[in-house]
């Protein structure tokens, strides 16, 4: 068996490897046959000699690659484009049936050469980063699997809090079974054990508002209030996703495509996307405009500091400037 796991979801990546190990460990003899290689410093040769290599006294032998997408050059279909492992999907063909070999890589682009290397002899399943509404059901399904009954406000709140990075709301969710066992946990136990992220709610608000949604712009601003968070770095954080947008519409105007927009911000493939349909709602005008926007608000805020007649206090001026965004309906 050969297969690729890759996608921003390191831990749905992580859950579907111990599942592949757990389904080829009939014989409970896997561990003594188990090899991890670090694909920034393998060969060629290293990983055929260990995928080719028999099981010893076991039904199946598992090589695991962590990172050899890293590797790799560019993201083209060429077969030039692996480098000195140009030949690895002719000889992945030829690797005994008694190997599991599990590349395990984070989130390659579609045309990612090690892609199509592993889908010629084997697999490629792709694990995307979880947006809030995919949250919602993998939070309830998954507090379902380890026993914690939530009420729908606890499952609100606890979004809310933790944000939608499935590692931190797993560890949540251990932490309220060991806390109220079989009994039903509601909002007032989530926030009584559940730390509030700011990282994750300022990235719900810069979300919301670039997307927007007024509602859930405002209900994000008030966790991040009650939680203490400068007004100054909630505004940075909206100026820094609104300079993106900016970028992407150019980008797109001129016949770019997400690529060129992931290689131009240099972020993620998945946060490229993103930003991208984020800015389908804006013309350029439209997105420039947002941009003066946000600095005559920074404007208002530093005149209140030097109190002028025409500043405005930093909380106000912020919230005055989430809704007006969040409200806006861009220009197509």
């Amino acid at each position: 068996m050969i297969v690729l796991l890759t996608g921003a979801n390191s831990f749905a990546r992580r859950e579907a490897y111990v599942a592949l190990r757990a389904a080829h460990n009939r014989d409970g003899a896997l561990d003594a046959n188990t090899l991890v290689l670090d694909g920034a410093g393998v060969s060629p040769a290293e990983l055929r000699a260990a995928a080719s290599t028999v099981p010893f006294l076991a039904e199946y032998r598992l090589v695991r690659v962590d990172g050899l997408g890293k590797r790799m050059v560019g993201g083209g279909r060429r077969r030039r484009d692996l480098g000195e492992w140009a030949d690895l999907s002719d000889w992945l063909g030829a690797i005994p049936p008694s190997t599991v070999l599990i590349f395990m890589d984070d989130d390659l682009t579609e045309t990612h050469p090690l892609r199509a290397a592993v889908a010629a002899a084997g697999e490629v399943r792709t694990f995307p980063a979880l947006t809030r509404r995919d949250a919602a059901g993998w939070l309830r399904d998954r507090a379902r699997a380890v026993g914690v009954r939530l009420t729908s406000p606890a499952e609100r709140r606890l979004l809310d809090r933790v944000g939608v990075d499935p590692w931190a709301l797993a560890g949540e969710l251990e932490k309220l079974h060991l806390y109220a066992g079989a009994a039903t946990v509601d909002d007032a136990a989530v926030d009584a054990l559940s730390p509030l992220n700011r990282e994750a709610t300022i990235f719900q608000l810069v979300d919301a508002v670039a997307e927007g949604r007024p509602a859930r712009a405002m209900q994000a601003l008030d966790v991040l209030r009650v939680g203490g968070e400068a007004p100054q770095r909630v505004l940075a954080m909206i100026a820094r996703q609104f300079r993106m947008i900016v970028v992407a519409r150019e980008i797109m105007d001129g016949g770019g495509s997400v690529a060129t927009v992931q290689e131009r911000l240099r972020v993620l493939p998945f946060l490229a996307r993103r930003v991208v349909d984020q800015a389908r709602r804006y013309s350029q005008s439209t997105a420039d405009a947002t941009l003066d926007r946000i600095l005559a608000c920074e404007v208002a805020i530093q005149a209140y500091r030097r109190g002028l007649s025409d500043g405005m206090r930093d909380d106000l001026a912020l919230e005055l400037l989430v809704a007006d965004l969040a409200g806006v309906r861009a220009a197509s």
